[in-house]
């Protein structure tokens, strides 16, 4: 497709282009995550988008410092993730993702966070990552886990949707640990090196 956004970042599996509020793709995909009811069942949306709510969203957020991508893999657009710093002086960002029900469970919401995270880390001088998830999520708490979030607390019936009160789940990430975590294992590089 010659019209097609160029990728912003590339993951393992994914690549993030920048979300565009004027590209037909990406503004269904952003209105199906929070139109598709399975979506709605695990997210803290109510009520679903139009087209034209869900390119202002995209202008919204495309306004922050930080990244909002649509997530390709297989040649196609699975959801959206991106990262948004909110607190200058702390430098702590956070994290949202979602990948539609075809693309679940392959590793594109963990690989799109965890490029995101380097992303945060390496471009934006984040301190800290912090990503909120309905407690309930199970399959969404494996994305942060997977990407090295630590679960810090769960703040108890502080979601509302439906008529029913939720459980969030905080997990935070420190740049210290992402580093850790991307660095080369010492032990294997000092057995290289004796071979």
């Amino acid at each position: 497709n010659p019209t097609r956004a160029m990728s912003f970042l590339c993951g393992e599996r994914v690549e993030l282009e920048p979300l565009d509020p004027d590209d037909g793709t990406h503004v269904e995909a952003h209105r199906e995550t929070r139109n598709l009811q399975p979506m709605r069942e695990t997210g803290g949306y109510e009520a679903g988008l139009t087209a034209a709510e869900a390119r202002d969203r995209i202008r919204e957020r495309r306004g922050t410092e930080g990244a909002i991508c649509a997530i390709r893999a297989e040649g196609t657009v699975q959801g959206w993730a991106g990262v948004a710093l909110h607190d200058d002086r702390a430098r702590e960002g956070e994290v949202s993702y979602y990948v539609l029900p075809g693309g679940q469970g392959k590793g594109y919401a963990t690989d799109a966070v965890r490029t995101l995270a380097a992303f945060a880390f390496d471009s934006l001088n984040a301190h800290s990552l912090v990503g909120r998830v309905r407690a309930d999520n199970d399959p969404s708490r494996r994305v942060v886990e997977k990407a090295d979030f630590t679960h810090e607390g769960t703040r108890r019936e502080s979601l509302y949707t439906d008529g029913t009160y939720h459980d969030v789940a905080i997990y935070g990430l420190l740049r210290e640990e992402f580093e850790a975590a991307r660095a080369p294992d010492d032990a294997e590089e000092g057995a290289d090196e004796q071979d």
